[in-house]
């Protein structure tokens, strides 16, 4: 043997080489990992002439491709080392055992087992930024949704308001105060009724689902005094939609509240072909229904998802709510 005395603290020497490239492979990047495993397969091949024990180095290199490069690569490796194991075998004429059967079997196993390492971390990726992705968009629709609110919201009464600034203005330079008074107090009360609406529709943004609103809406009204009977199932509907039918609902139990002379107030969800129907009735006593600005708000708001509202005053006030069946959440 050429080490003799000095075989064991070299070999030993090697070891401390080998593990210390090895931990230098695992903090390269992939386009530089081929310095260390060129290195690494030097240093085998190296200490094979001197024992066969370097047979559980290719097992590491054998990781190491398996991790690092993808399929054709990695097999094209494979292949390689493969056929310098086999090489080095018949050149050393080392017992199969103890060199070419560990060699052989530790590159082929633990380079599968890198390779699996590799793939389970590329879809770990690549699920992370699919998750990423989808609250990315997630974020984008709920801007848009906000900002679709609003325009509703606010679109239509600011132009109402411009208007009756402007007519007061005109009748105030043509010194027609009586009739410019009139105007202004209009355009205080449809100031009112917008920070009321955009108040709600705060309180909308921030509410605890369809079916919380629901039954604290239901709460509200056992509070003063009518008897509540809830029926059908509470859809589960898209964030936009949602939002509008609490809205409507809303406004709808302040109208009972305020202007109903009854005791008892049903609200049912039902499914008609393809709409969504939630109607709201009561057994007040009304002659004649004349609708305000919160009523058409709650239409405008409806008619921008394709939806509807349906009043009557047969045996009571019943309000019907209709939304295309799209907008249930999917």
């Amino acid at each position: 043997m050429p080490f003799e005395g000095l075989q064991l603290p070299i070999l030993i020497g090697v070891y401390c080489v080998f593990v210390g490239l090895y931990l230098w492979a695992i903090t390269l990047s992939a386009s530089q990992v081929w310095k260390a495993i060129l290195a690494l397969c030097v240093l085998s091949i190296v200490t094979t002439a001197y024992t066969p024990g370097a047979s559980t180095f290719f097992s590491y290199v054998g990781f190491l491709i398996g991790f690092s490069y993808g399929t054709k690569i990695w097999l094209n490796l494979l292949a390689f080392l493969a056929l310098v194991i086999i090489a080095l075998h018949y050149t050393f004429n080392y017992p199969i055992p103890f060199f070419a059967l560990p060699a052989l079997s530790g590159l082929i196993t633990i380079s599968i087992i890198g390779y699996v390492e590799r793939v389970r971390l590329e879809a770990r990726i690549s699920q992370q930024k699919s998750h990423e992705e989808i609250e990315q968009l997630a974020v984008i629709a709920e801007r848009e949704r906000i900002a679709r609110d609003l325009h509703d919201i606010l679109g239509h009464t600011l132009s109402s308001i411009a208007l009756k600034a402007e007519l007061a203005e005109k009748l105030l330079t043509q010194d027609k105060p009586d009739h410019a008074k009139q105007h202004v107090s209009e355009l205080h009360q449809i100031a009112r009724n917008t920070l009321s609406l955009v108040r709600q529709t705060v309180s909308g943004y921030k509410h605890r689902g369809l079916s919380g609103e629901v039954m604290e809406l239901c709460d509200k009204l056992r509070q003063n005094g009518f008897v509540v009977e809830l029926m059908g199932e509470i859809p589960q509907l898209t964030p936009r939609a949602e939002t509008a039918l609490i809205l409507a609902l809303t406004e709808l139990t302040t109208n009972v509240l305020r202007h109903s002379n009854g005791n008892h107030c049903q609200i049912e969800f039902r499914h008609q072909c393809d709409k969504i129907l939630v109607s709201m009735r009561d057994n007040g006593k009304v002659s004649s229904l004349i609708p305000g600005n919160g009523l058409q708000g709650i239409q405008e708001r409806l008619n921008a998802l394709a939806g509807d509202l349906q009043s009557s005053i047969h045996k009571g006030c019943e309000f019907v709510i209709s939304l295309p069946r799209r907008e249930l959440h999917q």
